[in-house]
């Protein structure tokens, strides 16, 4: 609230509490007047969606510039988004660029060689991009018009923000939003670097709802290593009664699985130069584990069965089935599937 306001342009502050117990600081408290700085606090624990909603609906001005409490901002923020809006008044938003700061332990650099990040600083690599983090990015009034976060996303976030800046990108000829990365604004890790796998689970459970939100960007692939061990599970269970023979190849198969899991992100991890040690690898495929294991109970607890298989493409673009679309990652499990196949068929037949 002690940006400097450009000129010539009305600005608006409003903080938005989703916590009823929030414990304003006197500092804070004395900026609140009403005019240009308002402050509102949710009857109860609301959700991400709902406040930024609360949050669109109070302003009336030409731009929302949305920034999370979590930030620090460097002090000619406002002004640099107030150059952008004036040179192209008719774009449907700018990025700006979040930093995170340089790594200090293992689990930190697992996160940035997982690619989770990447959209902080899609500013640094895209002259436009389909959506922005809600950390810091600046989207015309007039663009949002009626467009709100949905809350069938879980309350503390996860596919909301995706979910919100495609419909807005959707609504107006499908312009990407404009990157900026002037704006930049610092982000700290979270919990001190400390490992938690609670949030990449949150955030694949919301993103399990967005291929059922917008179909337009879903396709089908081959399961992931989660879904492979659920279904793998799932014909144990049927095995155990009709063919018990085949539990000791399904083991075998299930614990081969997770081994390739292991090599194909390794090899990926490597590719991508994340810093070599084994805990950074360990991390890496348990966050993407972590994600899938989200992904995964986002469509089991719905009953959404279908749901098993169902990509969304996260950077806005169409496309059909990708059973075949190869990476480092993919290429991998390529190679070795057909021979964990083997093995666990040998083992059956020689049983």
């Amino acid at each position: 609230m002690q940006l400097k306001r450009p000129a010539g342009a009305r600005v608006r502050f409003y903080l938005l509490s989703d916590n009823p117990e929030v414990a304003v600081s006197p500092a804070i408290a004395d900026m609140v007047n009403g005019t240009d700085v308002f402050l509102e606090v949710n009857p109860q624990n609301m959700g991400a969606a709902y406040t930024r909603n609360r949050g669109i609906e109070s302003g009336d001005g030409d731009w929302v510039l949305f920034l999370d409490d979590d930030i620090t901002v460097p002090a000619d923020l406002l002004e640099t988004y107030a150059r952008a809006a004036e040179q192209e008044p008719r774009a449907t938003g700018f990025i700006g660029l979040v930093r995170l700061p340089a790594p200090g332990k293992p689990f930190s650099d697992a996160i940035l060689a997982s690619g989770s990040m990447d959209i902080f600083t899609i500013a640094e690599h895209r002259k436009d991009f389909a959506w922005g983090a809600t950390a810091n990015i600046m989207v015309r009034r007039s663009a949002i018009g009626n467009i709100r976060f949905s809350e069938v996303y879980p309350k503390s976030g996860g596919g909301e923000d995706v979910d919100f800046f495609l419909k807005v990108r959707a609504a107006n000829q499908y312009e990407n939003y404009k990157t900026l990365p002037e704006a930049e604004v610092n982000h700290p890790w979270w919990k001190n670097e400390a490992p938690d796998f609670k949030r990449p689970f949150r955030y694949g459970t919301g993103n399990a709802l967005l291929p059922e939100q917008l179909p337009q960007h879903a396709s089908r692939e081959l399961p992931n290593t989660v879904e492979t061990v659920f279904l793998a599970l799932v014909a144990a269970i049927v095995a155990a009664v009709a063919e018990p023979g085949l539990l000791g190849p399904i083991g075998i198969f299930i614990g081969g699985v997770l081994v390739i899991e292991c090599i194909a992100t390794t090899v990926q991890s490597i590719k991508r130069k994340a810093k070599p040690g084994l805990m950074v690898y360990w991390y890496v495929v348990v966050l993407r584990l972590s994600h899938d294991l989200g992904l995964l109970w986002g469509n089991l607890r719905r009953g959404k069965i279908e749901g098993i298989t169902r990509r969304f493409n996260d950077n806005g673009g169409f496309r059909k089935s990708n059973h075949f679309r190869t990476n480092t990652y993919k290429i991998v499990k390529w190679i070795l599937y057909p021979l964990l196949i083997w093995l666990a068929g040998s083992v059956y037949t020689s049983a």
